[in-house]
């Protein structure tokens, strides 16, 4: 939220949308060289188009915030970016694409945020992701507005001009991280990030266990709190995985009997693979008894 004063002490905060950040960054943090992306990566440049453009809701559409440095580099025929709403952040006068269709021009990234969580747009807007550049990043990666980081990351450092903050780790916490894929001889993976506390001094307090009048939500990570993410990412958690290989064996397992009577689905050859290089999974249910109509109670063996 932000708020406008105009002098009046008890003026209303003004409301601002949240918003999540796309990126693909080297080693060295590195986003681009000479208003290009000094890399070909076709599996990336996918990932991107499918989180940004893919919405829940068919009668709505995702809008994408960025520089018009960033704008500038974009293929004049690829530009603006179709099925999404395209907000182009310029304080220069002599910057007229109006007649677009699908652009907006705002002067800061503040009015675009407010912009966007007002009528129409907040009706017709599922999410907003910011994809640029490094001024744009800088003011807004980890901004108390920024729910999520969609980072891909380039394991090999290339020669950049413009580079993206450090993401803050004590702000910040992995969600999902991918197996490395490898295109034209660069190895890199795709991570999302979420936030889980406010701010830094959030975070402090709870280390120092001091207590605050007002609860933070972080106390425990829920996921199903984050489920404003991109459903790919969303579903791609390990809790998901789990449950879906559970759901898996209760659908196709087989039933034996055991000394208790009760009865066991089993499936073999059931796999989960985790990229532990960021984070390790951590599994909230372990065994599940379910009903069946013709069975009356029975447990699921996962081996």
């Amino acid at each position: 939220m932000a708020s406008v004063s105009n002098g009046n002490e008890n003026a209303q905060p003004v409301p601002q949308c949240t918003y999540q950040i796309v990126v693909a960054a080297t080693r060295d943090l590195g986003i681009g060289k000479d208003g290009k992306l000094p890399w070909k990566l076709p599996s990336d440049l996918r990932f991107f188009k499918e989180i940004t453009l893919t919405t829940s809701d068919s009668g709505k559409k995702n809008a994408v915030i960025m520089g018009r440095k960033t704008w500038e580099s974009i293929p004049r025929g690829h530009r603006p970016l179709p099925g999404r709403l395209n907000v182009v952040l310029t304080r220069s006068g002599s910057f007229d694409i109006a007649t677009a269709e699908n652009v907006v021009i705002c002067g800061s990234m503040t009015s675009a945020l407010q912009l966007l969580a007002a009528s129409p747009y907040c009706i017709s807007i599922e999410k907003v992701f910011v994809i640029g550049g490094g001024q744009i990043f800088r003011e807004a990666l980890n901004a108390p507005d920024c729910d999520a980081i969609h980072f891909t990351e380039i394991e090999i450092s290339i020669d950049c001009d413009t580079f993206m903050p450090v993401i803050d780790s004590s702000v910040f916490q992995p969600w999902y991280s991918s197996f490395p894929v490898v295109e034209n001889n660069i190895r890199y993976s795709f991570m999302t990030y979420v936030r889980v506390r406010n701010s830094v001094v959030e975070c402090l307090n709870q280390n120092n266990d001091e207590i605050s009048d007002q609860k933070p939500d972080t106390d425990k990570f829920e996921v199903k709190k984050f489920s404003f993410l991109p459903k790919m990412i969303f579903q791609s958690h390990e809790e998901y995985l789990y449950l879906r290989m559970v759901q898996d064996i209760i659908d196709n397992g087989t039933l034996k009997d055991d000394r208790t009577g009760t009865g066991t689905l089993s499936k073999f050859g059931c796999q989960m693979r985790f990229n532990l290089r960021k984070t390790f999974p951590l599994l909230t249910t372990k065994v599940r008894h379910v009903y069946h109509s013709s069975i009356p109670t029975y447990g699921v063996l996962c081996n």
